[in-house]
């Protein structure tokens, strides 16, 4: 490896038609969550976010945005992850979640599985935006079993239709003197399909389809004896993981991506969309002491004076 500390590592196995990615938000699972407040099962299920984001963003064909959005009537009404490669290509991250603590807490103290915390009829939504000119790609299923894994699987068998398996985990480190630090990490194979999908998918080999079933299913059952405790391990690199579970077929590594915490509000952005506002909310803000927005994504919270803040425009 080279060193990289949050990344996303892409590998194939021969011989088998099959692509992978292994991710690992050592530092960066921190960066994001420390940043919010949050229950433990809420930054749980945004690290999980965090790192399918990474592993579905580094897959696309082309640079773009790639937004994660579970939305749904439970404790947990919204949760956001997104990924934005800059001009060097490394990917950016960023996450959020609206929540009800009271809700929550109960729902917990029942034993609700994370994905039943979103409600009966939530929905997962993948986008991928490519800029002003260019259209959006946007796939909507409904959230199904009982965990994020669960639900992007249902995602894939619906939309895609690519054989897909996956691990997802993130969990807080307690370290001395009550400071907690948070770790992310997942693995996902997939097979190459001929023709669809926003991944970067090749056509399949010919051959006996049965003898590609079997070798399908055995790499699931290897991909599922990843334990959680190797995903979150910090010293243990995506490519020895990789070497490790599948070995004996074949492992080859490419280059991996490199992620880091983005968030591109800034306080002028932040004036520039004050200035937007109808002219009714900018009249009633500007009777206000201070105007105040916290940005969801990072939670810095931007002050203005009402004259500074509507200078603009």
């Amino acid at each position: 490896m080279s060193g990289l500390n949050n990344y996303a590592l892409p590998f194939r196995i021969e011989g088998q038609n099959v692509n992978g990615r292994a991710v690992k938000l050592n530092s960066l699972a921190s960066d994001v969550l420390v940043r919010h407040d949050y229950p433990e099962a809420v930054s749980r299920l945004l690290g999980e976010a965090l790192v399918l984001v990474s592993m579905l963003g580094t897959m696309l064909k082309f640079d773009g945005r790639f937004i994660l959005q579970l939305q749904g009537g439970g404790p947990i009404s919204m949760l956001m992850a997104d990924y934005t490669p800059d001009a060097g290509g490394v990917g950016g991250l960023r996450g959020f979640a609206q929540f009800d603590e009271a809700a929550l807490s109960a729902a917990l103290k029942a034993g609700s599985p994370p994905m039943a915390l979103l409600g009966e009829k939530g929905h997962m939504a993948f986008t991928v935006d490519q800029g002003a000119d260019m259209e959006r790609y946007q796939g909507i299923v409904p959230l199904e079993g009982n965990t994020l894994a669960d639900a992007a699987l249902g995602y894939f068998e619906r939309s895609e239709q690519i054989g897909t398996a996956l691990k997802l985990a993130a969990a807080p480190l307690l370290l001395p003197g009550g400071k907690t630090e948070w770790r992310a990490g997942g693995i996902v194979v997939q097979q190459m399909a001929a023709t669809g999908g926003v991944v970067d998918i090749e056509t399949p080999p010919e051959g006996d389809p049965d003898l590609v079933d079997d070798d399908w299913h055995r790499l699931e059952i290897l991909l599922h004896t990843t334990e959680d405790s190797e995903l979150l391990d910090s010293e243990l690199s995506g490519e020895a993981l990789a070497f490790r579970l599948f070995h004996e077929d074949g492992v080859r590594v490419f280059e991996p991506r490199e992620l880091t915490f983005a968030c591109p509000c800034t306080r002028q952005r932040v004036l520039n969309m004050l200035a937007g506002l109808p002219d009714a909310d900018r009249i009633e803000m500007q009777a206000q002491e201070n105007v105040e927005v916290c940005c969801e994504f990072c939670n810095e919270n931007y002050v203005f004076s009402p004259q500074e803040a509507f200078s603009v425009g």
